[in-house]
């Protein structure tokens, strides 16, 4: 994750916590750092894998999970 401060001073790491008041990550170097949350600042991007598949599931239809369900049937 990025957390982008006001000043536009960046600090990149593992998140820790997020919620609407704290962000925390833990960067490289294993040190932790906390940043106070007031609306939208700072600035936080959470780079998650599976965010772009969550994304898709209210597209899938009723056919479209029964066709995949029953494909990994077929697996042994």
């Amino acid at each position: 994750m990025t957390v982008t401060l006001p000043s536009g001073q960046k600090y990149e790491g593992e998140l820790v916590r997020y919620d609407d008041f704290v962000v925390a990550l833990r960067q490289a170097d294993g040190k932790q750092r906390s940043f106070r949350r007031r609306g939208g600042e700072p600035s936080v991007e959470i780079d998650e894998p599976g965010t772009a598949h969550r994304q898709l599931l209210p597209s899938y239809t009723d056919k479209n999970i029964h066709d995949v369900t029953a494909y990994m049937v077929t697996f042994k």
